[in-house]
């Protein structure tokens, strides 16, 4: 409706130009037939500035009389830019509510990991054992994913491994390439993750994401430390956090799934007493190091450490 009242505007713009005109060319017109003259002019020059004086007055009188009677009219014509500053920002506003509304109803997002366990195959497995592996997989996932997320306002997945659509999808799920090509090298773990961000009334999706089960940490390994001072007052807490941070992301460069990279501490208070201690009654430079507490692989879900104090940093 709007874009047609602008239709119509444009056209009486355009009809009054045409009788501004119209009538500026006839009463100029008049002026010369008589011959009349202005501040000494010759007629044909009196003619052509009554004609263009006559379209002026015509225009300011159409502009002017808007403008008294009209409040929309002033708005428009001197606080144009403040009202076009001021729809920007409505514009803006509208566009960040319009997402966090969206944001708020999020209910799994993108990349995350839906299913507590995962399924791990071998090259040493036939075909049909992988297979069938992974469809009994697929109902496990399906039967935990609808049971958690539809209380969660998602509609639930629909469908079993015996349909032939989804059996379809599994055989192409263990003939991608990069599947293959890890069971060249190792054993590959499946993950179930969202490949989509799901929000309230979605249906619930999800795909397998394969890793290498490779080792990522040999037993004892040092994998990160920190620098501290003797015969200074450490926090251990602050330390051993700074250190699981740079664990996590230490695993992660080494191809460790990220949702599997959280550090595992294994150390007592007594321990953490003890080194407290050292450091607070010692002098010179100690390293507070954390090790692989065993061989990690990706399949250990975690990257269990222990820490130890020493004066080398590896």
């Amino acid at each position: 409706m709007s874009t047609f009242v602008g239709y119509l505007l444009v056209l009486l713009i355009v009809l009054v130009a045409g009788l501004i005109a119209y009538v500026g060319d006839r009463v100029g017109h008049q002026v010369g037939r008589k011959r009349l003259t202005l501040f000494g002019l010759r007629p044909k020059y009196t003619s052509t500035i009554v004609a263009v004086g006559t379209g002026m007055t015509i225009a300011f009188v159409a502009t002017v009389v808007p403008l008294l009677t009209t409040p929309l009219a002033r708005q428009a014509f001197f606080h144009l830019s403040e009202i076009n500053a001021r729809v920007n920002d409505l514009e803006a506003q509208a566009e960040q509510l319009e997402k966090q509304t969206r944001e708020s109803s999020i209910v799994i997002s993108r990349g995350q990991p839906l299913y507590d366990k995962f399924l791990l195959i071998t090259p040493q497995e036939s075909p049909a054992e992988r297979r069938k592996a992974l469809a009994a997989f697929f109902d496990a996932v399906v039967e935990s994913l609808n049971r958690t997320y539809v209380r969660q306002g998602l509609k639930a997945y629909v469908g079993k491994s015996a349909d032939p659509e989804i059996a379809a999808k599994l055989d192409k799920v263990l003939g991608d390439e990069r599947v293959e090509g890890y069971l060249l090298s190792g054993p590959v773990i499946f993950v179930t993750v969202a490949d989509y961000n799901l929000f309230v009334n979605d249906k619930i999706q999800f795909t397998f994401e394969p890793y290498l089960d490779q080792r990522i940490f040999a037993a004892g390994q040092s994998i990160a430390s920190v620098e501290v001072d003797g015969g200074t007052q450490i926090v251990p807490n602050l330390a051993f956090s700074e250190l699981s941070g740079a664990v996590s992301q230490t695993a992660i460069d080494y191809k460790m799934p990220y949702f599997f990279a959280n550090a595992l501490p294994s150390i007592t208070q007594q321990d953490v007493d003890s080194m407290q201690r050292a450091i607070r009654e010692g002098k010179g430079r100690y390293y507070i190091i954390a090790r692989a507490a065993g061989d990690v692989y990706v399949h250990s879900a975690g990257v269990p450490v222990r820490f130890e104090l020493s004066r080398e940093a590896k």
